[in-house]
């Protein structure tokens, strides 16, 4: 099977000559096969088995020919479920686990109620069996078989007839028009964040298909997730099957940092690739693991991420998700989706070889490209003026001279906005000085151009302290005399300071008073009368700064 690069100036000159030969043949293009998505009520069988352990239905023949099947059901249903299926009059399939399908998905909201979606090849007929009580029990389709194959005569037709450019150290990725990803049409606009993970995954289906089945097993998973997970597009950025070709996932462009739907929590800091099959009991391939090293080191080299190391990256949260919203959580650079989620995905023996598969990434790994933002200093003391710089370099290795560079803030739990640009110089390198309202996180955003993607860097926490003084109207006061405390706090975000008086007890100092003492135009001050004699000491506490006097009361 021919497999092609795909770059942003390819996907135009391919659209442009799609855009020509329909022009030509519009009855032809009108009748490429679309892939269909169906389902079929199995409530009342459900309803029967219900308490009684595992139970086998009768044969169910589909509403029509099928290639993918799952089930869903409703929510709060505990079933373990298998499935089998033949063209009528034919062999069946072996029985075939289908894998709850809860433990993946977009960050916001729920994961699936109901199954990841099985490879049958072509079909009529099925059957399941299952355990436990399930309500609202249903069968779910898709036929993908002939889109693909048009998809696949359609690509290859447009790609002899299209001039080649290849990426530098790019893999050769077959692209969503060329499987049939361009009849499966996104509900919205796809959403970019950053790539500083990727996830290694199994899509739980057959390993028993043969490498003409590929495109048509990722278009069955692509219009499964979308039309019956109720998902924007395909979970996961990147598809690789054991015979080593590698399918662009999620539509967006391959170059950009597209949010999936495959680690929740971790989607928008992370890329996903999933191997097509089940690799809990058997290894990937050796063509396999070279796709998924070529694919993973260059993906990372392009968002200036090396492929050995660990991040440390702030979990956002999901029912499947192992970790806490906003947790601070590490991970290997290459790591398995059950590192992420409540998950055995990518399978026992695959998760074994991840050790393996960053030994080979790194020999694919190229010169880093990307967006890279630096600060003279992250913690600004008495100041909310930070000096950032940074360097754009392209995958495609041309020129950023006069890109534009976009710089995002965002505060804790806000959304990034932009709050002010710059341009590159001749080398690429960029400079800027921008006024933070308080402490955030700044982002370089170059926001691509018509044959350039975009790319982002990762973030950078801008802490600002403020500078804080202190004085009292007097170190050495006689008992019964007021000392006056005053000072500034700038610059500082809070309303007031914590003003703290202890006595020095037995060589230890012990809590006398605590007041809150408001900030007005950045100023505090407070009278103080303490009651004994001896050596008392003056805090004051505000956004991390600390100010301290000693009094001697006589």
């Amino acid at each position: 099977m021919a497999r092609h690069l795909l770059t942003r100036r390819q996907a135009l000159k391919l659209g442009a000559a799609g855009a020509a030969l329909g022009a030509l043949n519009p009855t032809r293009a009108a009748a490429s096969p679309s892939p269909a998505a169906f389902s079929l009520d199995l409530s009342a069988a459900a309803a029967v088995a219900a308490g009684t352990g595992w139970h086998t239905t009768r044969i169910f023949a589909a509403p029509r020919r099928f290639d993918i099947i799952g089930l869903g059901w409703t929510r709060g249903s505990r079933v373990h479920a298998q499935v089998r299926a033949r063209r009528r009059g034919s062999d069946w399939t072996r029985w075939m686990a289908l894998h709850e399908a809860a433990d993946h998905g977009p960050d916001a909201g729920g994961g699936p109620a109901g199954t990841d979606p099985a490879w049958t090849g072509p079909a009529d007929e099925f059957q399941v069996r299952f355990a436990g009580r399930v309500r609202g029990l249903q069968a779910h389709f898709v036929r993908s078989g002939p889109a693909a194959r048009a998809a696949r005569r359609r690509g290859l037709s447009l790609a002899r007839s299209a001039a080649r450019r290849r990426q530098v150290d790019a893999p050769a990725i077959i692209p969503r028009a060329e499987w049939g990803g361009d009849r499966v049409e996104p509900r919205s606009a796809p959403a970019y964040g950053q790539v500083q993970i990727a996830f290694v995954h199994h899509t739980v289906t057959a390993n028993d298909y043969g490498p003409e089945d590929s495109a048509a097993v990722v278009l069955g998973i692509a219009r499964y997730h979308r039309d019956h997970n109720g998902w924007n597009d395909i979970g996961y950025n990147f598809l690789v099957d054991k015979y080593g070709q590698i399918f662009e996932g999620r539509t967006g462009g391959a170059e950009s940092a597209i949010v999936g739907a495959q680690t929740q929590g971790f989607n928008s800091v992370s890329t996903g690739v999933a191997c097509l099959g089940d690799f809990s009991a058997v290894a990937q391939t050796e063509a396999g693991m070279d796709a998924l090293a070529r694919v993973i080191g260059w993906k990372l080299s392009l968002h200036g991420i090396p492929v050995a190391g660990e991040v440390t990256v702030t979990s956002a949260g999901g029912e499947s998700s192992r970790f806490r919203t906003g947790a601070a959580v590490t991970f290997a650079r290459i790591s398995g989706h059950r590192d992420g989620n409540a998950t055995a995905c990518p399978g026992d023996v695959l998760y074994g070889q991840l050790a393996d598969l960053r030994v080979r990434a790194a020999r694919y790994a190229g010169t880093p490209a990307g967006v890279t933002v630096r600060a003279a200093s992250t913690r600004l003391r008495g100041s909310v003026t930070a000096r950032l710089s940074g360097a754009v370099r392209f995958p495609d290795g041309s020129s950023a001279a006069g890109a534009p560079v976009d710089i995002l803030y965002a505060t804790a739990g806000g959304a990034f906005s932009p709050v002010t640009s710059a341009r590159c110089a001749a080398d690429g390198r960029w400079s800027t000085t921008i006024d933070l309202p308080q402490s955030g996180t700044v982002r370089a955003r170059f926001p691509g151009d018509a044959t350039r993607a975009p790319l982002e860097s990762t973030s950078l926490a801008i802490t600002i302290l403020p500078r804080l003084a202190l004085a009292v109207s007097s170190r050495w006061v006689p008992r019964g005399a007021d000392i006056a405390v005053s000072g500034v706090a700038w610059p500082s975000t809070a309303d007031s300071v914590a003003l703290l008086l202890d006595r020095k007890v037995r060589g230890r100092y012990r809590r006398v008073r605590r007041h809150r003492v408001p900030l007005r135009a950045t100023r505090y001050r407070r009278l103080l009368r303490p009651a004994r004699r001896g050596l008392y000491r003056v805090t004051v506490r505000v956004d991390g700064a600390t100010a301290r006097e000693y009094v001697r009361v006589f």
